[in-house]
C-alpha cells in the first residue's frame, strides 16, 4: 500500500504525469460535452447537488470552458519542449554515422530498413519540434487577454493549423518506425543457443568432476557379466540429457516473455499513435472525426501512454528505496 501511495505521488508531482492527468480530464469533458448518453448521466448525477434541475445550456458551456481550459494548462508543460525535441533528433542524426575509434575499421554500414527505421527516429523528433515551436509562438494569442498578441488572428489560424500538420507528421513516422522496430526485436533477438549445456559437461567430464560427484568417488555395480561402472555412467548420461533439455526449456520460456515484453511495449506504442492522429487529422482536415470520436480517442491514448509513466515512476520508487 505505501509503495502505491509513493507512486501516485511522484505520478502527480511528475511534470509528464501531471500533464497526463489534464488531458484525461480533457479527454472526459469532451465525451461528456460531446455524446448525448454521458450527458445526461452527469445532468441526472448534478441534480443531487441542487435544489432544481441544472440547466442543459449552462452545464454544456461549462464543459466547453472547461476543456479548453484544461488544454490551455497542458500547453505550459510543453512550452520549451521544443528545445528537447530538436536536441534529440540532432543526438540521433549524428549518431546514425558515428566516426569510428582511432586505430579500428570501419563499422559495416546497417540494413536498409533499420536505417530506415533510424531516419524515421530523426524526422519523427523534428516534425514534433517543429510543432512544439510553432504551438509555442502563438501562446501569447492562446492565453486570450485582449489588446495583447503577437500574430494576427490570420497568421494565428495559419500557425495552429501548420503545426497541426507537424505533429501528424511527427505521429505517422512514430507509427512506422514502432512497426520497424518490432520486426527488429523479431528478427535480431539471439536465440538461446540449442547446445546450452553440452560443453560445460564435457569440460566437467575432462577434468574428472561433474555436478554430484568426482571420478574417485563414483560407485562401483558390477552385472552379471562382471562389468563394472555400466549402470552407474547410464544414469549420469540420463541425469546429463534432462538438465540439458531443461536448461533448454527454460532459455526458451525467458526468450519468449523477453520477446513477448518487448513487442507488447511497442505495439501499445503503435496503436496510441495511429490513435492520436485522430487529433491533429480532424483540425488539419485530412480525417473526418466529430469532437466525441476525437475525446475518445485522446482518452484511448492518454491512458496507454500514461501507463508507461506511471511503470517508470514505479521504478523510480523502487529504485530509492
Amino acid at each position: 500500500m505505501s509503495h502505491t501511495l509513493e507512486q501516485f505521488i511522484r505520478f502527480m508531482t511528475d511534470s509528464v504525469g501531471l500533464e497526463r492527468t489534464f488531458r484525461l480530464f480533457q479527454a472526459i469533458t469532451q465525451i461528456l460535452s460531446s455524446f448525448a448518453l454521458p450527458f445526461e448521466v452527469l445532468i441526472y448525477l448534478l441534480s443531487f447537488t441542487t435544489q432544481g434541475p441544472p440547466s442543459l445550456a449552462a452545464t454544456h458551456t461549462i464543459l466547453l470552458a472547461l476543456r479548453q481550459r484544461l488544454a490551455l494548462a497542458r500547453r505550459f508543460f510543453r512550452l520549451f519542449r521544443c528545445l528537447e525535441s530538436f536536441h534529440a533528433a540532432h543526438k540521433l542524426y549524428v549518431s546514425l554515422s558515428p566516426p569510428p575509434p582511432p586505430g579500428t575499421k570501419a563499422v559495416p554500414p546497417q540494413p536498409r530498413w533499420v536505417q530506415t527505421e533510424a531516419w524515421l527516429d530523426v524526422f519523427g523528433r523534428t516534425f514534433n519540434a517543429m510543432y512544439l515551436l510553432l504551438e509555442a509562438s502563438t501562446m501569447i494569442e492562446a492565453l486570450g487577454v485582449e489588446g495583447f498578441a503577437v500574430w494576427t488572428p490570420e497568421w494565428h489560424r495559419y500557425l495552429t493549423i501548420e503545426a497541426q500538420r507537424f505533429w501528424l507528421f511527427a505521429l505517422v513516422c512514430g507509427v512506422f518506425s514502432g512497426l520497424l522496430k518490432m520486426l527488429k526485436v523479431l528478427a535480431y533477438t539471439p536465440v538461446p543457443p540449442t547446445g546450452q549445456g553440452y560443453s560445460s559437461d564435457k569440460q566437467q567430464e575432462a577434468t574428472g568432476t561433474t555436478g554430484t560427484a568426482t571420478a574417485t568417488e563414483k560407485p562401483v555395480f558390477k552385472d552379471d557379466d562382471g562389468n563394472e561402472n555400466e549402470r552407474w555412467e547410464l544414469r549420469r548420461e540420463q541425469e546429463r540429457l534432462r538438465g540439458i533439455v531443461r536448461d533448454r526449456k527454460q532459455g526458451r520460456v525467458a526468450w519468449r516473455r523477453e520477446i513477448r515484453s518487448k513487442i507488447r511495449g511497442l505495439g501499445l506504442g503503435v496503436v496510441a499513435n495511429a490513435l492520436d492522429i485522430t487529433l491533429p487529422g480532424s483540425v488539419v482536415g485530412w480525417v473526418k472525426a466529430d469532437a466525441g470520436t476525437v475525446g475518445l480517442a485522446m482518452f484511448v491514448t492518454t491512458i496507454l501512454t500514461g501507463k508507461e509513466v506511471w511503470d517508470r515512476c514505479g521504478r523510480e520508487v523502487a529504485g530509492g528505496k
